[in-house]
């Protein structure tokens, strides 16, 4: 019996959809899915015909971070000694997206999911969905959050997300600059998709050009600023997390 596969991916009227797809587990991340995003956005990148990314989550939810379960199994999975370089390349991808990516953040987005909800362009939230960065209460280093909020957003958004911990529900997230319009719960993924694809009717070509020159002009650097988040955080040792983030 085949597996499902861990991201869905699929293309129609100029909008990629990149679905994280372990709806059981709250599309909790384990280094394949994060192998699997990446390749989702690297082909979305290198297709002429896609305008604009949704980034989403089965099942109702965006993403609960990372599979704690899996990542302190024993024996251990084959591929946690590779697990931060598919994290890495999941950012990377992000990062080098040339389209708009919307993200459709649904229930939550915690910790390490926090950080790809971050990364996107523009997001959609439900009214009752939430975003926690609870890593540094538990003594745990999130660069990957560092890297984003400090690349999109004012020092005072980033101190409220990183330093406290709390749960920033979806009135906040958008009074905040982090959000672009509050939802309905379940309006959601279909709002989500019809921004996306209000981005990619744009004449072909014409997202591409404005990513690149937005970057430019404010002299982002993504994949630099992720870098130095990542050095400058103080890991001492491999990331085996030990501790649940509340649901």
């Amino acid at each position: 019996m085949s597996e499902e596969p861990l991201v869905n991916y699929s293309v129609a009227d100029g909008v990629a959809t990149v679905e994280l797809n372990r709806p059981h587990r709250r599309n909790a991340v384990i280094g394949p899915l994060l192998d699997a995003m990446a390749a989702g956005l690297d082909t979305a990148s290198a297709d002429e015909s896609v305008q604009a990314v949704l980034l989403c989550g089965a099942g109702g939810a965006f993403c609960s971070g990372l599979d704690l379960d899996e990542y302190n199994a024993d024996p251990p999975p084959a591929w946690l000694a590779t697990s931060g370089e598919s994290n890495a390349g999941a950012h990377r991808a992000l990062a080098e997206c040339a389209v708009p990516i919307v993200v459709a953040l649904e229930r939550y987005a915690i910790n390490g999911g926090a950080a790809y909800a971050l990364a996107g362009d523009v997001m959609v939230v439900g009214e009752n969905a939430w975003l926690q960065v609870g890593e540094m209460l538990q003594g745990l280093p999130a660069p990957m959050n560092m890297a984003w909020l400090t690349l999109r957003h004012s020092p005072a958004v980033t101190a409220r997300v990183l330093y406290t911990g709390e749960r920033i529900p979806g009135a906040d997230l958008k009074a905040m600059g982090v959000a672009h319009r509050v939802v309905t719960d379940e309006d959601v993924r279909a709002e989500s998709l019809a921004l996306a694809q209000r981005i990619a009717s744009a004449p072909a070509g014409s997202t591409r050009h404005a990513k690149a020159a937005v970057r430019e002009l404010y002299g982002h650097d993504p994949l630099g600023q992720i870098n130095q988040a990542r050095t400058t955080s103080p890991v001492t040792k491999a990331f085996r997390p030990t501790v649940a983030p509340k649901s």
